[in-house]
Order: structure tokens, then sequence, then C-alpha cells
């Protein structure tokens, strides 16, 4: 085989090998989620609560009341093939005072930073029927005790084509629109359910 060939062969197959890496990684997640929430099945307090009594438990892993968007969530420590080791938990709806939304919705990711008690938050926003979508980041601190996971409202930019009735009541509670929605002043926040406070110290325990 001439030169030529070996080398146009050798082009091909990289080529092919790269079409193969880009069709089983289109959907790997490396520093952001999804576009849209997933819904996940079996969701309910009980069946979490038993499922987080026999786990090793992170400090900020637990059940959760969200009064801003009244609702119930689990924060849950989360890995998968399609997601880098940076987001490493999942916040999925337990309960909701909107019944459109589906138990076992997840409504946002958390990923780890070089401070324990600091986290790269993603939050769904926008909310069409009973699908939520448009994960949005901020930052969100766990409290010295672990009874509070708080945030500030992320600055969300609006286009023209952006229906403010979509969005999720507790992203439009106090804020003004100019030409974007602001954060505001005062964080919003989850308060912790279960484990109590003082249950989850800053190491791992086993429960």
């Amino acid at each position: 085989m001439s030169p030529f060939l070996r080398h146009f062969s050798a082009l091909l197959l990289s080529l092919v090998a790269f079409s193969a890496f880009s069709a089983v990684n289109a959907d790997y997640y490396a520093d952001k989620p999804p576009l849209n929430a997933p819904v996940l099945p079996g969701y309910c307090a009980d069946s979490v609560r038993i499922r987080l009594a026999g786990a090793a438990l992170q400090p900020v892993e637990g059940i959760w009341s969200y009064p801003d968007a009244m609702m119930t969530v689990a924060v849950e420590k989360f890995s998968s093939p399609q997601f880098s080791s940076k987001i490493a938990y999942r916040i999925v709806m337990i309960s909701s005072d909107d019944m459109s939304l589906l138990p076992g919705t997840v409504i946002g990711y958390l990923a780890e930073s070089a401070k324990s008690d600091k986290f790269r938050m993603y939050l769904y926003c926008q909310q069409h029927g009973s699908a939520l979508s448009l994960p949005v980041k901020c930052v969100a601190t766990l409290s010295a005790q672990g009874s509070y996971l708080t945030f500030q409202k992320p600055e969300i930019d609006l286009k023209v084509h952006v229906n403010l009735s979509r969005f999720l009541p507790s992203f439009l509670r106090g804020i003004y629109v100019t030409p974007s929605v602001k954060s505001e002043t005062l964080p919003q926040g989850f308060r912790r359910i279960y484990p109590h406070v003082g249950a989850v110290p800053g190491e791992i325990r086993y429960l």
C-alpha cells in the first residue's frame, strides 16, 4: 500500500472513530444538566425516607421543604455515565402544591466545589404543564448545622420569545423586569425536614 493510501486510511479510521465517539457522547452533560427535567418513578415521602435511613448520607442529603415553590424535595447522591462526576447530587420533587407537577420530577442538580458548604446549583425555572425546563445556575450554601440550604435567586436574561407565565412562581416573586430578571437581595432556600438537624454532621454518618 502506498504511503498516500496508508495516510488516507488512517485519516478515514480516525474520522469514523470520532463520529462514533460523538454519537455515543451526544447526551453527555459535563458542566450543566439537560435542558428538560426528567421524571423518575417511585418517589414519595415514605419510600425516600426509608431509602435514606439505610444509606451513608453526605451532609447535604435528605428531605427538604422548599417553601418558595411550595414543594417538598429530596436531595440525593447521584451518578450517571451521562453526567460529569462534578454533578454529584440531584434534587427531586416528592410533593408539591402544584398538582400538575409529578412526584419524581427532577427540579435541579448540585455540583460540589472546593468548599464543602458551597455548591453550584442548577434549578429548572420554566414550567409548561407538567414539564420543567431551562436550568439556571446559582450558588447554594449549606448552613453550619445543616438545617438550611440557601441560594440567591439567579439572574435570568429574558429574550423576546420567553413567556413569563411559564416561570415557576418562586422565580417571579419579588422581582422586577427591565430588559432582564435580576437577582433579589434576600436568599431563597430549603429547610431540612429529614434527617433531623444535628443528625448529619460534617462527615459521612451511617444511620
